[in-house]
């Protein structure tokens, strides 16, 4: 009798320690109410030549400008974005609306706040209120 009860005690000791460790394990993988945050999204304006002028785009924190692009051509059949990547310079924008590049020796350019970023539209990565610019020129050498 004194062998059954303790056969018996060794099971309730090992099933109350199996479902405290599930228990735990379960409330491990529940992020908490503080641990849980929103995507903070902002405005910018975007702008391409022949398709949108001064648009505002709503971002969330941390997008670059190729994912808005990206976003956008998901969404908008007008814009027609194609890109290509290049090893060692990332992602470039070959082509946006009816506009290719090297059509008349002319390619995709942008500007963030007026200014030409030196870093592909893949890297450069939006801040509150930017104003995007893309435009279709020759080069500047």
């Amino acid at each position: 009798m004194k062998k059954d009860f303790l056969k018996v005690s060794i099971l309730i000791v090992f099933a109350l320690a199996l479902i405290g460790g599930v228990s735990f394990l379960i409330n491990e993988t529940k992020p908490s109410p503080t641990q849980v945050s929103e995507t903070k999204t902002t405005t910018i304006s975007l702008s391409i030549q022949d398709v949108y002028e001064a648009k505002q785009v709503i971002i969330a924190e941390g997008e670059t400008v190729l994912t808005v692009l990206e976003k956008l051509n998901k969404k908008d059949p007008q814009l027609t974005l194609s890109t290509k990547t290049y090893e060692g310079l990332g992602v470039l924008v070959e082509g946006m609306g009816t506009h290719k590049n090297g059509a008349d020796k002319k390619y995709w350019q942008y500007k963030v706040n007026g200014v030409m970023p030196q870093i592909g539209a893949d890297q450069y990565i939006l801040k509150t209120e930017d104003s995007i610019e893309w435009f279709f020129a020759t080069s500047k050498e």
